[in-house]
């Protein structure tokens, strides 16, 4: 890293001064070196909607261009970008609910589309289990069950009526690290960082069902909203983001172990939800997960 900050931001610093995770201070400042996993082809989006949060003193870490006028670096196969923490605390709990601004550049990072998307990720993992299925006996055993999971989600989000529900600046996923980091944002519904919270609250934090439900009956969201939480919580994101890793030889398949024992317990928790929602609105439930616990 050292040799990528010195060269591309005329940034001189020593390697032990940069922890593993490309955190280091320089001039009083505090700064990461990010790995940028995304599409390339979003960055220019990201950079505006940086610039439009800034200038709109909206919290959000700034994201540093490097001596060569470019936002992402290219060095030994990987793409980094440079970004100033300016904030770095957080509250998840009370996540900001902040609208989309309308810009038609900033398209690209609408991610509101879900049984588009989940339905395009379940075909691509079907396909992929084809080739992959017998050096994974764990995900083999198991992932049919979140496949379905993942269609009774689909299902649900196809019969909805959105032409009119608006869009906010979210997170690809939630975390202790990502509330300020600028090139994690998305464009979607207001209920996206709180169940991708709500699931990791539950899977990393083994929160118990019943702070959750304490949790959600807190929350100052409308009809629709709730309806897309159940949604959200029904998709299984918590499962198929470590299939991804693991297929990516970044993480151990026994991994998934620790989601698979929790699984009675989190049908049980979608199904509190299903009954904290159905006393504000006539929700439609999902037969299997109800009939369990009726």
């Amino acid at each position: 890293m050292k040799n990528i900050l010195n060269y591309y931001y005329q940034i001189i610093i020593d390697d032990n001064k940069i922890d593993n995770n490309g955190y280091f201070v320089y001039n009083n400042h505090c700064f990461c070196l990010y790995e940028f996993r995304r599409n390339t082809s979003e960055i220019d989006s990201l950079l505006l909607l940086n610039k439009i949060m800034i200038s709109k003193k909206i919290n959000i870490n700034r994201i540093i261009i490097n001596s060569f006028n470019q936002v992402v670096t290219y060095h030994d196969n990987k793409n980094y970008v440079l970004i100033e923490i300016i904030y770095e605390y957080l509250d998840k709990a009370n996540l900001k609910y902040i609208e989309s601004f309308y810009d038609k550049k900033l398209d690209i990072l609408k991610r509101n589309d879900w049984g588009g998307l989940w339905s395009i990720k379940m075909d691509y993992v079907e396909y992929q289990l084809v080739h992959v299925r017998n050096h994974y006996p764990i995900i083999n055993s198991s992932v049919y069950y979140y496949i379905g999971l993942a269609e009774n989600a689909i299902s649900y989000f196809n019969l909805l009526n959105l032409s009119n529900v608006p869009l906010y600046i979210e997170h690809r996923r939630i975390n202790n690290k990502n509330m300020y980091n600028p090139i994690e944002l998305v464009i979607d519904y207001k209920v996206r960082d709180i169940g991708e919270y709500i699931k990791y609250v539950f899977f990393k934090e083994k929160k118990s069902i019943y702070e959750i439900k304490d949790y959600i009956n807190k929350l100052n969201i409308n009809n629709i909203d709730y309806i897309l939480l159940y949604i959200r919580l029904l998709y299984p994101s918590y499962y198929f983001d470590l299939y991804e890793e693991i297929i990516n030889n970044n993480t151990s398949e026994m991994e998934l172990n620790e989601v698979i024992k929790l699984s009675s317990l989190y049908e049980e928790l979608l199904y509190e939800v299903y009954l904290i929602i159905k006393r504000k609105i006539n929700l439609v439930g999902i037969d299997w997960i109800n009939n369990k616990f009726m």
